[in-house]
């Protein structure tokens, strides 16, 4: 077995990618965690953990540009060592009044794709960063359309994060020019509606990478959280969980490999009894397609 990809947007992707959080000290676990990671996750130690990923098959990396450039130049050493360049899709930085700063510095950086962090995309309509309702705010979600449109002009692949699934049923009936999404999914309902969450993930044709699958790192046993991950989403879609040493990553890609498998055989029984493109397709065509390991 290897772990699966999928073609997105023209690059191979693995269907479970590295996310960033432990590498830039969002723990959500306590602040004494936090400081921790933000001291032990130097630009060094985090391409060791990214050179491991590589390894058992995990050849992208979701995560944040920040002030230091701390993933690129991660990114940059792992490449300077073994001569292989790990796939980086970024997500931007700051408020909104550093959007397009940000999008240059990820560009400038080698991302392939880049999309605009949720919590800026949840401020622009009635959404605070955690979810909070706000009936007195206004529906800005159109200020993303220069964001993105920038990262096209930027040559990189644009999308769209948010914490709440309405916003992706919104962007899509605005007419959004994301070509991808990225959304929270756990069953804790951390940072989301697990059940509605599930809906418009699958309602959507467009791919979307789901995050905090363990709803915070400590909270889901990772054979839970990705088994509840690749049950939920469309068969194109991809998982991103936070890597914090070569153990976990060496686990999480072979569980990943074993549910994914687990999965295929049930899709391809059931396609004897309906047609293969439902199988495929549960909820709509999705532009990605997936690749043979």
């Amino acid at each position: 077995m290897s772990l699966p990809r999928v073609d997105f947007f023209g690059q191979e992707v693995s269907r479970l990618i590295c996310g960033s959080n432990p590498f830039l000290g969002y723990s959500y676990r306590s602040a004494a965690h936090s400081k921790w990671q933000r001291r032990y996750f130097t630009p060094e130690r985090i391409s060791e953990v990214l050179e491991k990923c590589l390894e058992v098959g995990i050849n992208t990396l979701i995560g944040n540009m920040d002030d230091d450039r701390t993933l690129p130049r991660a990114l940059n050493l792992v490449e300077r060592r073994i001569g292989k360049r790990m796939n980086w899709i970024a997500y931007t930085h700051g408020g909104a009044e550093r959007q397009e700063e940000s999008i240059r510095m990820i560009s400038d950086d080698g991302a392939f794709a880049c999309y605009i962090q949720g919590g800026v995309v949840d401020s622009q309509f009635q959404y605070e960063y955690v979810g909070r309702l706000r009936l007195d705010k206004p529906n800005t979600l159109q200020r993303v359309r220069p964001w993105l449109s920038l990262i096209r002009e930027k040559q990189m692949i644009p999308g769209l994060g948010t914490h709440r699934h309405q916003i992706i049923q919104l962007a899509e009936e605005m007419g959004i020019e994301n070509e991808f999404f990225v959304t929270t999914l756990n069953f804790l309902n951390f940072y989301c509606s697990y059940a509605e969450a599930v809906q418009a993930i699958r309602k959507t044709s467009k791919p979307v990478i789901v995050i905090k699958t363990l709803a915070g790192s400590a909270r889901v046993r990772p054979q839970d959280g990705l088994t509840m991950a690749f049950t939920a989403i469309k068969p194109k879609d991809i998982v991103a969980v936070g890597m914090e040493n070569e153990e976990s990553a060496q686990e999480n890609a072979h569980l990943a490999e074993e549910i994914i498998a687990g999965l295929d055989i049930s899709w391809s029984l059931e396609t004897r009894t309906s047609h293969p493109e439902d199988a495929q397709h549960p909820k709509g065509q999705s532009p990605v397609r997936a690749i043979d390991g």
